[in-house]
């Protein structure tokens, strides 16, 4: 069974010119304990990719085909649903450093954000473990 599974997907985008396809076409399929490198030219539709997986698109993008994430279909999630799966059980490294990490605020807070996220019980765990105090079991 995959882990991550991704038929004919298709993201468009309205412009003043008409639609603009920045994904065409798109199937790939990882299976469990597997990695995938997604590579190509700027421009290429890495990221669009990356963040219609994670539906962190924009409202207007029209987005087209089959995401299936440990045999459930990411598109037909509300956005609720999601925010449970984002971060939990599926994420993202952006490829920006800039937008990445905030400047201003320490590493290991931003990390101990990410995991208090789904949950904070978690808190004091999760800051060790930022700070590398905490031995993980």
């Amino acid at each position: 069974m995959s882990l991550l599974s991704i038929e004919s997907l298709n993201v468009r985008f309205p412009s003043q010119g008409g639609e603009v396809t920045a994904v065409r076409d798109v199937s790939l399929e990882i299976g469990k304990g597997k990695s995938l490198g997604l590579v190509g030219e700027s421009g290429s539709g890495k990221s669009v990719t990356s963040l219609a997986i994670l539906r962190l698109l924009p409202p207007q993008a029209m987005v087209f085909g089959s995401i299936r994430f440990d045999d459930e279909d990411l598109l037909a999630k509300n956005a609720d649903e999601m925010r449970h799966i984002r971060g939990a059980r599926i994420s993202m490294i952006f490829q920006e450093p800039m937008t990445a990490l905030n400047p201003v605020m320490k590493v290991g807070d931003q990390v101990a954000e990410a995991v208090l996220a789904h949950g904070r019980e978690l808190r004091e765990a999760a800051r060790r473990r930022a700070r590398g105090d905490g031995r993980v079991r």
